[in-house]
């Protein structure tokens, strides 16, 4: 951690070991200003009754209508001297406008409100989705909620806004709470203290004061004040000991204001219909003389038919004014309203003192808010400053951070060696893939199923069938409701289902929305509530499952036969995470210089297009893809295609299979070819010792061109060697329309044999890992691709790494070709390997033909950052890896199979790698590239080979290495 992310959370824990939840009373920041005080006085006595009566209303803005609208608004701010004003929907740029338009309109600057509980989103459009407060409800870190409104608060001053009507405060103790329901914090008002603090906190240290919603508790209701006069018949005894105490908490904790709901609540006020907000037994002898309470006092909407079913506007204000509050929020009629106000006074009705105490108090916050003059706001890159890399990042860790494993009876989560299961997921209420589904592809191969929530039984039954042959089933449920009202958008078909589904088979079910969800279930055999369809919800439970991030979260409401508080921690350091480089305090902005880099590439013609992943400690902070499979192409590179990663098959496919043997005491790398292969007695491989071939020290010429001697004059296939059919002569598949006589298999093996040895120096060669596929073959009695894959990449769960894609039934669309080859093959070449000798062997080969995605290739070279763990599963042990990973012999760079940063002068790498660092390159423009004392993994794929593999713009460009520097000066915070 750097020092300044060191000196930031000193700074949140000094703060949260400071917070009063009893006793002393701190007072709201605007009422400790003594200069904010003076400034009140003297522009007090500059101000007529009509203006001072105006700074008691706030009045709506909507910066998605029409000129006439603005024109009314503006008109009002000049006839009604108004105080303020309230923006609703739209979005930020026009925010930002019309903030300008209207403060200039206003002689004394307006205070700008906003409904911003969670974020801008709450009412701009393309701002980002920030949670409900009952998701933030279940995150532990309290922290984080302080950081949010922090953030929040940054985000709103740059469009203007002084007051956020936020935190909800009220405990939702009604499931069927219509209003409030996952605004809360949930049910439990410990909970809701310690949050709503936080997140009031975060707000006015950033500079916009918070506005504590809705006294005297607005949570245990099933009616909704906008439309009615909510009843909340609980003794006095109780809404102290829960409604009221989070907000004597937020009184005593200095938050700048609070809002008045309208409800009737006999035990505090038994007046008929009388609203909360009108009542001076509950405003003032409550908020203001019991709680003792300073700050400003909003009411809330008094367009809303809890007040004026009952009392119109002008009387509605004047009483909400005698009761005690300040400013009147959205008045019904204001004209009226205002006229009604201005008659209370002047018949004494409200005293002139009375007035001037609430105009002096809104002086002084409007002096906090920095409005005793107003600076127009800039009206350029407006969503470029209020989003930023940051903001984004906030809201994963926010997301991540609240996702809730309520059970876990079969210790299921997270999902060890994925090889013994067969995994399925349904996603009911969903048609097409989610970000759920494309996180979970990345850890293992799933079989996808979509089904709307409302399928007839027999649809189910239809989907259960095809289930059988899984034993592991992941539903997630999507497009759910909110609202009891609504069954939370469940079906009845759909629970019976789950519920079915549990009594035949190891199901997870994954709940995307409110955990009151689960009163539908009563209980999950392994469950798990994310509380949003938010994408980063999404990815995070995914990631969950498989043990890419930890569970943390904990339930902020009972419900179902789970209590408040249940959340079971998860082992979240399994296999690899995917996060924002944020999280692990590593610049965005600096890692964007990789998009530089291979966008000129691919202008240059150095490559068509290329994956990059980067993964720092474990978490991959960087996937991305470029350009396209083919210059040709129509479409873009993904994430998920496949490229021949040419000689990374080495140490992807080769290497582990020996490493195997070795701890298995077969393989001794002393040893010569001889003790594990027969060779004639006069052929000069039988002593080259294993280290020495593993190193390229044996003397091995580089590579032989087998495929010559089997062309014609004109350079074509011999018809003696090579069919367009497959048939019992022509066994060997080259390509998909090139089939070759087995005999000359045995003809590559006699011409290495054959071929003359050089000297013992360094000298890099192909031909000794035809002898280690051999080895390996012999050993286990299977062919090479059968050997790796069962006993690495199955277990790896990495599906997309494999021989001869194209003859396993992977779309071509899904592979990157490799060359217009027109020396040997006659034909593009793709989906089958490019390496002339490995197409001869049948595309399976120990030096090439291995095919794969950045993600999967990231999920082996993490497995030997961790010392040969994975998911789990220990596939070598720690000594192993160092062995084959560390250099044999003094001026020779090589490890045993694997490459490693050169001595002196250039090298595959950036020459900042640690001398640990480990990987290899492929010829078809490709590497991987693990270092274990930076703990940073590279990985790039590329064809640069096509169409033509003379281009060495790859190479020649130093783009790779450029790459891996532009990453660890990110990372290492190198200049």
């Amino acid at each position: 951690m750097n020092d300044h992310l060191l000196w930031r959370w000193m700074t949140l824990f000094s703060m949260l070991l400071s917070l009063q939840t009893a006793d002393a009373q701190m007072l709201p920041p605007f009422m400790q200003n003594a200069n904010g005080a003076r400034w009140a006085d003297s522009v007090l006595t500059t101000l007529t009754l009509e203006e001072k009566i105006g700074q008691l209303f706030m009045v709506s803005a909507y910066s998605n209508k029409d000129e006439a609208h603005f024109a009314e608004v503006e008109s009002y701010i000049q006839k009604y001297k108004l105080g303020g004003l309230i923006f609703m929907q739209g979005t930020a740029e026009m925010q930002v406008k019309l903030n300008n338009r209207f403060q200039n309109a206003s002689r004394i600057p307006l205070m700008i409100g906003f409904d911003g509980e969670w974020g801008l989103s709450m009412r701009l459009q393309n701002t980002i989705l920030y949670p409900r407060q009952l998701l933030l409800g279940a995150i532990q870190n309290d922290l984080l909620i302080y950081e949010m409104g922090r953030e929040f608060a940054r985000q709103m001053k740059r469009v203007g806004i002084h007051v956020n009507f936020a935190p909800v405060v009220d405990v939702n103790n009604n499931p069927q709470n219509p209003v409030i329901n996952d605004r809360s914090f949930g049910d439990n008002t410990s909970n809701v203290i310690k949050k709503s603090i936080m997140y009031m906190r975060g707000l006015q240290d950033g500079g916009v004061l918070a506005c504590a919603k809705h006294f005297p508790g607005h949570g245990d209701t099933d009616t909704d004040s906008h439309y009615d006069l909510p009843v909340i018949k609980h003794s006095r005894e109780r809404l102290e000991q829960v409604e009221l105490k989070p907000f004597r908490a937020m009184a005593q904790n200095g938050v700048g204001s609070m809002m008045v709901a309208h409800l009737s609540i006999p035990a505090l006020d038994n007046t008929p219909n009388l609203p909360s907000t009108l009542s001076p037994k509950v405003v003032k002898e409550i908020l203001r003389d019991d709680m003792n309470y300073q700050g400003l006092l909003f009411t809330d909407a008094m367009n809303m038919k809890g007040v004026n079913k009952y009392f119109p506007s002008g009387p509605a204000e004047v009483k909400a004014i005698l009761a005690g509050n300040d400013i009147m929020l959205f008045s019904d009629k204001v004209p009226q309203a205002i006229e009604g106000v201005m008659k209370a006074i002047q018949e004494g009705v409200i005293d002139s003192t009375i007035l001037d105490d609430k105009v002096r108090r809104i002086l002084m916050a409007k002096y906090w808010m920095g409005l005793s003059s107003y600076t127009p706001l800039s009206e350029q890159k407006v969503m470029e400053e209020v989003e930023t890399a940051y903001s984004q990042y906030l809201n994963e860790k926010l997301t991540a951070a609240a996702v809730t494993v309520v059970s876990n009876e079969s210790g299921i989560i997270p999902l060890g060696d994925v090889s013994r299961y067969s995994i399925a997921s349904v996603n009911i209420g969903s048609y097409k893939s989610t970000p759920f589904t494309d996180m979970l592809d990345k850890y293992g191969p799933i079989t996808h199923y979509f089904i709307p929530k409302d399928a007839s039984p027999l649809e189910f039954d239809e989907l259960l069938a095809k289930l059988q042959p899984n034993n592991v089933v992941i539903c997630a449920v999507q497009d759910m409701s909110r609202f009891a009202s609504k069954q939370f958008g469940l079906s009845d078909q759909s629970i019976r289902f789950i519920k079915k589904l549990e009594g035949e088979k190891t199901v997870i079910t994954v709940l995307f929305n409110t955990p009151y969800s689960l009163n539908k279930f009563g209980s999950l055999k392994n469950g798990i509530i994310a509380y949003s369809e938010d994408a980063g919800a999404q990815s995070a439970a995914a990631q969950i499952i498989f043990g890419g991030k930890e569970a943390a979260g904990v339930l902020p409401v009972s419900a179902g036969n789970y209590p408040r508080g249940e959340g079971q921690c998860t082992n979240g350091r399994l296999r690899l995470s995917y996060a924002h480089p944020l999280s692990m305090g590593i610049s965005p902005e600096r890692l964007s210089g990789i998009d530089k880099i291979v966008k000129e590439g691919i202008q240059m013609g150095a490559m068509p297009g290329c994956q990059v992943l980067v993964a720092y400690k474990g978490t991959v902070i960087y996937e991305k893809s470029f350009g396209k499979p083919a210059y040709e192409s129509t479409q873009s590179v993904r994430n998920s295609d496949l490229y021949d990663i040419a000689s990374i098959t080495k140490v992807a496919s080769t290497a582990p299979v020996l490493m195997t043997l070795y701890e298995k005491g077969f393989l001794k790398p002393e040893k010569s070819l001889g003790d594990y292969l027969a060779f004639r007695k006069d052929c000069n491989k039988q002593n080259l010792l294993v280290k020495d071939v593993l190193s390229h020290q044996a003397g091995l010429q580089a590579w032989i061109p087998f495929y010559k001697s089997t062309l014609d004059v004109s350079g074509k296939p011999l018809s003696s060697a090579y069919s367009t059919v497959k048939d019992s002569v022509f066994t060997v598949p080259v390509t998909a329309n090139l089939f070759m006589k087995r005999a000359y298999v045995d003809s590559i093996y006699k011409a290495i044999d054959e071929s003359a040895l050089g000297d013992k120096s360094y000298k890099y060669s192909d031909l000794g890992y035809y002898y280690f596929m051999k080895i390996i073959e012999n050993y286990y009695d299977k062919g090479l691709d059968v050997v790796t894959d069962s006993l690495i990449w199955k277990r790896l769960g990495a599906n997309n790494t494999m021989y001869n894609p194209f003859y396993k039934g992977i779309p071509l669309s899904r592979i990157a070709p490799t060359e217009k080859d027109r020396s040997f093959r006659m034909e593009t070449i793709q989906g089958t390997v490019h390496d002339q000798g490995a197409a001869m062997m049948g595309g399976v080969a120990g030096h090439a033909g291995f095919f794969s995605n950045a993600n999967d290739l990231a999920k082996y070279f993490q497995m030997l950052l961790n010392k040969g763990s994975y998911g789990g599963i220990r596939f070598f042990e720690p000594s192993t890896v160092d062995f084959f990973t560390s250099r044999v012999y003094k001026g020779n760079r090589r490890a045993l199979a694997f490459d490693k940063p050169a001595l002196s002068g250039e090298g595959p790498t950036y020459e900042g790698v640690s001398d640990m660092s480990f990987g290899h390159t492929g010829f078809t423009g490709t590497i991987a590239w693990a270092d274990p004392e930076n703990d940073i993994l590279f990985i790039f794929l590329s064809n640069r080979t096509y169409p033509d593999a003379e281009n060495k713009l790859l190479i020649n460009q130093s783009i790779r290495p450029r790459i891996q520097e532009v990453i660890y000066k990110a990372i290492l915070n190198l200049p």
